[in-house]
């Protein structure tokens, strides 16, 4: 019966972190508390979209612990292929909307009232180009930890910009995956909590040795299990 939990267990971790990090991001789409017969009920569930999905992170993070216990090692290489995969992709897909883009992210850009004025332009077309070449290099090449430091290094910066957004008050989205302009705070914050979320995950990844992600021993294991 344990043969089948390493793998049960981390499939229903990652919905879950999934499914949270989408109700952060995205919860007018991806959000329980939006469905009218929870809203019938509970009137107000709306308001908590934010925090099930921290509660549906956390969960997916304490599936981890029984899986880890039983066999570490197959655990381990799960879960780096399936990080790489996610966070990889994600810098992927939010980068074509500023790459399709730039003069309107560079006004995104330009109302966080951070960098010099003479800066945004060419920031606005030099990150979209670190985002998806280094998410990309994150899948398919064996360079896992130059490509986490780089995609920290976004994260961090991600994270100064939005508690420097939060600090003088500015309602304005955080420009990731959508390029609407001006929205209210709360978009600043659910970004704000989204990326300290995902850092983790990412930092994680500074542990694992330098090597493809196609790793054939990986599955053999999982067929054998």
């Amino acid at each position: 019966m344990k043969k089948y939990v390493v793998p049960v267990c981390i499939f229903f971790a990652t919905v879950l972190f999934t499914l949270g990090v989408c109700e952060i991001s995205f919860p007018e789409v991806f959000s329980w508390a939006n469905f009218d017969f929870i809203l019938g009920i509970f009137p107000k569930a709306w308001k908590y979209g934010l925090h099930i999905g921290i509660v549906e992170v956390v969960l997916g993070g304490l599936l981890i612990i029984p899986a880890w216990k039983i066999d570490k090692s197959l655990t381990e290489k799960i879960l780096e292929v399936l990080i790489r995969l996610g966070i990889g992709g994600m810098f992927i897909f939010a980068s074509i909307f500023k790459i399709a883009d730039p003069k309107l992210f560079a006004s995104l850009i330009a109302q966080y009232q951070f960098l010099p004025h003479n800066l945004v332009n060419p920031w606005a077309l030099v990150l979209p180009q670190v985002e998806f070449w280094f998410g990309l290099a994150l899948i398919v090449t064996p360079f896992v930890k130059e490509c986490t430091l780089v995609i920290l290094a976004l994260f961090a910066s991600f994270i100064i910009a939005l508690v420097w957004a939060l600090a003088l008050d500015l309602g304005i989205t955080c420009g990731c995956f959508q390029l609407e302009g001006a929205q209210s705070k709360a978009e600043a914050w659910t970004a704000l909590v989204r990326d300290l979320i995902l850092l983790w995950p990412t930092a994680w990844l500074l542990t694992r040795e330098n090597k493809m992600i196609a790793d054939p021993k990986l599955f053999a294991r999982l067929i054998k299990k």
